[in-house]
């Protein structure tokens, strides 16, 4: 999710750690490639990892890591069926895994490793890698809540927790601030995550001016505060009501600041700081 979004380019140098094979497919190994590789994208929002036990860390990390590894793909630029072919890969791959014989990648290793997966929400996931590759940008914002809200239950649900409204909630909201959060990555590649109707493909190939996206930045910022303002955390265990609270913070602090940017935002997202991420952290922790 960002240097803040999932699938940016920067992301690369930290993707490719994980589509490097393991000469021994050590699952310790692996893990901590998909631990390190899934702390550095997530920036601000990594600390709530660390309030999960030791079990839940590794399944959420293993599917951090596909997840970027999958999207890194899906937004690659090149054409359309070649994408779609690296993410046909990938889903061989998966079953792979789960059958025993996982390819030798730190990801699948990782993956088998923390088995058994919800299919279906698995295939949710590929599903919205491959409209991502059909459709890199929504239409309007509605199209935008979709997508979120399809990805965000997909991974709410891979990690157990589907028939939780406040996780598939929290999860849509903070995937649609990390679009926001990648949006000057966004541009300079011409496939921003703001809808077409908000900024239009002739803004982005002509010369942006940045007072245009102060207002379609705002109003995605409260979009995303009224989504994760709504969250309910009260029906997750303990361990990822404590991470909820951490990433519902920590993504109201941000759609603040992002907020207040406006088009600024185009300079490069906020980060929280670190005194702010002990904050966050501490009053998680206490509830």
């Amino acid at each position: 999710m960002t240097n803040h979004a999932l699938g940016q380019s920067r992301h690369t140098r930290w993707v490719d750690e994980l589509r490097e094979p393991l000469e021994d497919r050590n699952p310790e190994r692996a893990a901590e490639i998909c631990a390190a590789v899934t702390r550095a994208a997530l920036r601000d929002f990594a600390p709530a990892v660390i309030l999960l036990s030791a079990t839940e860390r590794r399944r959420a990390q293993a599917l951090g890591a596909f997840s970027l590894l999958l999207f890194d793909f899906a937004t690659q630029p090149g054409l359309e069926g070649e994408r779609l072919a690296q993410i046909n890969r990938l889903e061989f791959d998966l079953e792979a895994a789960f059958e025993g014989e996982p390819p030798g990648q730190p990801v699948f290793v990782a993956l088998a490793a923390t088995a058994p997966w919800p299919r279906e929400a698995l295939e949710g996931i590929l599903s919205a890698a491959r409209r991502r590759v059909a459709s890199p940008r929504p239409d309007d914002p509605g199209d935008a809540e979709r997508e979120a809200t399809a990805l965000g239950a997909a991974l709410a649900a891979a990690l157990g927790h589907g028939d939780s409204e406040g996780a598939r909630r929290l999860a849509a909201g903070l995937l649609r601030l990390a679009d926001l959060l990648g949006l000057a990555e966004g541009v300079r590649r011409n496939r921003p995550r703001l809808s077409r109707d908000a900024c239009p493909e002739d803004w982005i190939r002509g010369a942006p001016a940045r007072a245009d996206l102060d207002e379609p930045i705002r109003a995605e910022c409260r979009a995303i505060r009224e989504s994760l303002t709504a969250v309910d955390l009260g029906d997750l265990p303990s361990g990822y009501r404590r991470a909820g609270r951490y990433l519902r913070s920590a993504g109201l602090r941000l759609t603040t600041a992002v907020e207040r940017l406006g088009g600024e935002l185009l300079e490069g997202p906020p980060d929280l700081g670190v005194f702010a991420r002990v904050t966050v952290l501490a009053r998680a922790l206490l509830g």
